[in-house]
């Protein structure tokens, strides 16, 4: 029994590899969509990009050679907060000079993502140089008074140090 799913295993990774060499005479179009940008801000920049890989064996769009890709961003400006589904984008090309029928693909989705409020964007990720002024300067404080004190007790320590050598 296992010799023969081995067999059946190597009988067909044989089939598949023998139709990657045969030659297909048409573009194959490969699509990918994907986000650039982490998050998407209300009134801020968000970059897509768009990605088309060709496996086919011959050239359809003189762009994109056989086995080459092309890749195109665009920035889009989310106008309206909340949950957004990016949904997949469509791509129509023809595999072949002489081809009549238009072949449709799909490029991947990313899925659902959320579109947030710019104020609270700027308060997650903001400098809040504010915030680190306040804390120096009460670091500052908590670290200046004991020093002062044991700097005043070392003073009068050392003053007294001379006079008992002199003896």
């Amino acid at each position: 029994m296992k010799y023969f799913i081995l067999l059946a295993v190597l009988c067909l990774a044989n089939t598949e590899d023998t139709e990657r060499n045969t030659p297909r005479n048409s573009a194959i179009i490969v699509a990918s969509k994907f986000s650039l940008s982490q998050y998407a801000v209300e009134g801020m920049d968000y970059v897509m990009d768009y990605r088309l890989y060709n496996i086919g064996d011959k050239v359809r769009w003189e762009r994109i050679a056989p086995g080459q890709n092309v890749s195109h961003s665009v920035v889009v400006r989310p106008r309206a907060v909340g949950a957004f589904n990016y949904s997949a984008a469509q791509i129509t090309y023809y595999p072949s000079e002489d081809a009549k029928e238009v072949r449709i693909g799909y490029t991947s989705a990313p899925g659902e993502g959320y579109i947030y409020r710019q104020k609270d964007y700027e308060r997650k990720f903001s400098a809040k140089l504010g915030v680190w002024l306040v804390f120096v300067l009460l670091v500052s404080v908590l670290t200046v008074i004991p020093f002062a004190l044991w700097y005043q007790s070392k003073s009068r320590y050392d003053q007294e140090m001379p006079s008992k050598k002199s003896k």
